[in-house]
């Protein structure tokens, strides 16, 4: 598949995802959830979406394990959103980059506030 169309078909699934998780899925687990990234293999058979959330307090692997419960649902209902053949297999990851950047902002702003 074309690079170009590969990532239009992430960006697409993102967006989507998205909306699903939520507008569709009640759990409270998944509310603050955040899609940072989608991976799709060139044959757009295999979608890895990386999460995170900017809650501190935040179990990744009961997050995960919700999410894998739910990617059956969440694939059928992209199904009936994307105009695809074959809609890709849902895995999920946790993704710690925003909790990671935060905690370098952080640093920083100490160290700007003990210079001045």
């Amino acid at each position: 598949m074309n690079p170009r169309r590969t990532e239009q078909i992430a960006n697409r699934i993102q967006m989507l995802v998205s909306e699903i998780l939520q507008r569709e899925i009640s759990d409270p687990r998944l509310n603050s959830l955040v899609i940072n990234r989608i991976e799709l293999t060139n044959d757009g058979s295999f979608a890895r979406i990386h999460v995170s959330t900017f809650l501190p307090d935040v179990d990744p692997e009961a997050v995960l394990k919700v999410l894998k419960k739910a990617s059956g649902f969440i694939r059928k209902n992209l199904a009936g959103k994307l105009d695809l053949r074959i809609v890709p297999t849902l895995r999920f990851q946790w993704d710690s980059s925003v909790k990671d950047g935060e905690e370098v902002l952080s640093t920083l702003r100490k160290l700007n506030v003990e210079d001045n």
